[in-house]
């Protein structure tokens, strides 16, 4: 964590000495968007992701959208049913950083089994994706309707892509040459995107803190009882003996911080952009501890 830490230290510092522009923050999130995060998913699938021998693997992208439900439902009764007041918290409560924040950790922690874990990754995102692109415009956004094209972005299309190919077995006929250049550009993936994570938390600023009250109440959903709930269901299903690194995604997944995307959806739909800043940063402050605390707990407890 202290790694990752690092880096986004770097690119906040770069930030807020105006190195580095909001302009090229989006310029650089684009790139990574829809040229470098669908390469490293398609070499991911192409060459990790094996139907026979993980015959559950339509269980991540479902188990996704629950976790994120989940939390979004367990934030709207913590915050007292008041959705309209509390909208943009309790979209904070369910959608996570499933793949900026998780995807380095696992780099770190998996590196002899990274691709694998990539895999599973992008196809616990399938879940996550259409909960993000629908209730999360809504939520942060206040926008009551959501185009069909706003929830279709080169990562989902890199994902669907992959997963077909592989179950209608033509995989095999992809060109090296063709694996080969997309590993090339999805290699640069996970250091830029760290980056761009440190960078957007750079330009928060700390004036319009939640009180401390909603704080607490987002940290009790996204930090203790999607956790908690993850920790037992994982448990029950003696996944971390059986397949150790889908029951380590998941706990990262569950305890990982929200979903910084979630400040860029709300600077394009006009949302509260300052209290998502300021929740942001103390749930990535929180964050810090909450994965290597759940993850130590699930995989040896």
């Amino acid at each position: 964590m202290l790694q990752i830490v690092l880096v986004a230290l770097l690119a906040g510092i770069l930030v807020r000495r105006r190195v580095i522009r909001p302009q090229d923050i989006d310029t650089l999130s684009r790139v990574t968007i829809h040229v470098l995060l669908p390469c490293l998913i398609l070499t991911s699938l192409l060459t990790q992701f094996n139907p026979s021998s993980s015959p559950h693997w339509w269980t991540l992208p479902l188990a996704s959208m629950v976790m994120n439900l989940a939390g979004i439902f367990l934030g709207w009764v913590l915050f007292g049913f008041r959705l309209a007041e509390n909208r943009e918290l309790i979209a904070m409560c369910g959608i996570q950083n499933s793949a900026y924040l998780v995807l380095p950790v696992g780099q770190t922690l998996f590196p002899s089994s990274f691709d694998a874990f990539a895999a599973y990754c992008f196809l616990f995102v399938l879940g996550t994706t259409p909960v993000h692109w629908s209730l999360g415009v809504m939520l942060v956004g206040g926008k009551r309707e959501v185009r069909l094209k706003e929830m279709i972005n080169p990562p989902l299309v890199a994902s669907l892509v992959g997963v077909t190919l592989v179950l209608l077995g033509l995989n095999q006929y992809v060109p090296p040459l063709v694996v080969d250049s997309t590993r090339f550009l999805g290699s640069a993936t996970i250091p830029l995107a760290t980056f761009i994570l440190g960078a957007t938390l750079g330009e928060v600023r700390l004036e319009n803190l939640p009180p401390w009250h909603k704080l607490l109440r987002l940290s009790t959903v996204k930090f203790i009882l999607i956790p908690l709930a993850t920790w037992g269901c994982i448990s029950a299903l003696h996944l971390p003996e059986s397949a150790p690194l889908i029951a380590s995604l998941c706990m990262i997944q569950a305890a990982a911080a929200p979903a910084t995307n979630l400040i860029l959806q709300a600077r394009a739909y006009g949302g509260k952009t300052d209290l998502l800043g300021g929740a942001m940063l103390i749930s990535y402050a929180v964050c810090l501890l909450a994965i290597p605390f759940w993850l130590t707990l699930a995989t040896k407890g």
